[in-house]
């Protein structure tokens, strides 16, 4: 990830309403000659100056890392990690907000050396290729009249999947589907199989929170089923437009994994054989997000 800084500067209106008072402050001076007018002229004028001064260096020695998730699907809030560190400077940085795109985080507080991991829930609307190319790190303090930001050019490039769009499993023989004793698989039963690391689309119910406290990232659970079997979905024909039958088609094939069923697609220009496992699971999505 290849990082540009630049600043900008945006008055806030209380910033408004202090620059006002400052300027009919100091023409008053002028015009009066007034030593206690140029005096108050003078601390509003400091105070202005301390206000902006501060507030650049409060935003100034950070260090920003971008974590995305190993899955995104368009139009769904993904867990963006950003880690924030405060290089070992003299000062704190404090009530520091991060923004990603039309996503952020207020008032974060941190020591000289301290580093802080957050989440950013950011919703992609497309599938394909998304290149993300900017990071915000912003802060109106101390007096609240200028609200500073860093701009961080981030060079990410991301792989969006279809939006899951709900459709039901229908099992036809002669219509995609191979019958075949039922073992015990993966898939929504009632006994947990094992823990995995959380995947954009699993229910907040399957999320393990105990396990999620201690490793610090969202841990699902993978539940036991009694099922089999395999499916071969073809993305050339169905109902509605490009986009809906591949957001059905990334339900289907999801679906029918988590029941421990082997998945393949036809594609337009190949076909994938079905298969188990999660990194057939990832050769599926990236196929239909990349159609």
């Amino acid at each position: 990830m290849k990082l540009k800084k630049r600043y900008r500067v945006k008055i806030t209106k209380w910033g408004y309403i202090y620059i006002l008072i400052t300027i009919i402050v100091s023409v008053g001076a002028a015009n009066t000659n007034n030593n206690l007018l140029y005096l108050l002229a003078a601390t509003l004028l400091a105070i202005m100056l301390t206000s902006g001064l501060s507030s650049m260096v409060n935003i100034t020695g950070l260090e920003i890392k971008i974590h995305p998730p190993q899955e995104i699907f368009a139009a769904i809030p993904a867990p963006f990690r950003v880690k924030i560190t405060r290089r070992k400077w003299p000062l704190p940085s404090a009530l520091v907000g991060v923004r990603l795109g039309e996503h952020e985080r207020r008032g974060l507080v941190l020591s000289p050396g301290e580093g802080r991991e957050i989440l950013l829930w950011v919703t992609l609307p497309r599938r394909g290729m998304v290149h993300l190319t900017a990071l915000e790190v912003f802060s109106s303090f101390p007096l609240g009249f200028f609200n500073r930001s860093r701009i961080l050019n981030v060079d990410i490039s991301l792989l969006v999947f279809p939006h899951p769009i709900p459709t039901p499993i229908v099992s036809v023989e002669g219509r995609g589907w191979e019958e075949t004793t039922p073992g015990t698989s993966k898939g929504w039963g009632d006994e947990v199989m094992e823990l995995r690391l959380y995947q954009n689309g699993d229910p907040i119910k399957m999320v393990e929170w105990k396990a999620t406290a201690r490793r610090g990232e969202l841990i699902s659970k993978e539940m036991e089923s009694k099922t089999g079997g395999k499916v071969l979905i073809n993305v050339n024909r169905g109902l509605g437009d490009r986009e809906e039958i591949l957001g059905r088609a990334t339900y289907l094939a999801m679906e029918a994994l988590r029941r421990g069923m082997a998945v393949g697609l036809v594609l337009p220009n190949r076909v994938i054989k079905p298969q188990r496992g999660d990194d057939h699971r990832r050769l599926l999505l990236e196929a239909l997000a990349l159609i």
